[in-house]
């Protein structure tokens, strides 16, 4: 039996919610010379047993119990189980249409790249997601040519001798970004693929609300720039490994309801603003009249 052309590895820790809907994404590729590596981080949830319920949907199928619940070292424990010379890693709670593989197949053949990612689409029609989303593009593209440019790792793909030469994702807030880094210092090649596109889950998003995300993901991209270590005490709260169901339990449900105390201050504090300025209009309107 020869090998897989590709070894899509997917990291896990409680995502009993999100991994079977990627498991069958996965199952309906039309594309099918692949194979699915589950490195889980013992969950603690159904996480395991849902997974096992679609070896039989998929073309090879493998879970790996990681030693320890830490995304990069089970990024690369699955790496060092592929059996492909092409890797691909996916988050958990990503989406893709029938023909993901099959188009990133094609595009990395046409271009021969080491390492490659690809465009986010947004989850939802909203506003908010479709403005993140682009974001996320636009940064891309303008880093993909510099001496250190940015993927995101929901979707990273990468020749196999070449990461385990770089000694694949170091423990990181920008493990990509630095995996990268070194990968264009050696002379390898990187791309930024427009399509085929993938949703990209916004959940930390929602759970931390806007402007906290954006500011821990600008604090982490700061000391990307600057070349500079993250302390460890700051990278853990940066970059926690929660897994799966923290973005479901009460510590969501409570910091929703902590984002909804905030807008209602804000709100508050607007409305005396706002009445502030009207009888400040309002006593000026007098006056006039009076002369």
């Amino acid at each position: 039996m020869t090998n897989p052309a590709l070894s899509i590895i997917i990291p896990t820790l409680n995502e009993e919610r999100y991994l079977p809907t990627l498991l069958t994404d996965l199952s309906r590729q039309t594309y099918r010379d692949f194979e699915v590596i589950i490195v889980d981080g013992h969950s603690t949830d159904r996480t395991v047993a849902k997974a096992n319920l679609f070896a039989h949907r998929l073309p090879l199928f493998k879970i790996v119990a990681s030693p320890v619940r830490d995304v990069c070292r089970q990024r690369n424990l699955g790496a060092g189980e592929a059996q492909a010379e092409t890797l691909l890693f996916l988050d958990a709670d990503n989406r893709i249409a029938p023909h993901f593989l099959l188009g990133l197949k094609y595009r990395q053949e046409q271009s021969r790249t080491d390492f490659f990612t690809t465009w986010v689409k947004a989850e939802e029609n909203s506003l908010a997601s479709q403005a993140a989303d682009t974001l996320i593009n636009l940064y891309m593209e303008s880093q993909k040519n510099t001496p250190s440019p940015f993927g995101v790792e929901a979707a990273f793909g990468a020749d196999r001798t070449k990461f385990l030469k770089l000694k694949g994702f170091d423990r990181s807030p920008y493990e990509g970004a630095r995996l990268l880094k070194r990968a264009v210092a050696k002379k390898m090649t990187f791309a930024v693929f427009k399509d085929p596109t993938y949703s990209y889950s916004l959940r930390r998003v929602r759970k931390l609300g806007t402007f906290n995300a954006i500011s821990r993901y600008a604090v982490t991209e700061i000391y990307r720039l600057l070349d500079l270590a993250l302390p460890r005490k700051k990278a853990a709260s940066l970059y926690p490994m929660n897994g799966g169901n923290f973005y479901e339990t009460e510590a969501m449900r409570q910091s929703f309801f902590a984002n909804l105390r905030t807008k209602i201050k804000f709100q508050e504090q607007k409305d005396r603003l706002t009445a502030l300025a009207r009888s400040f209009l309002f006593a000026e309107e007098e006056s006039d009249g009076k002369h």
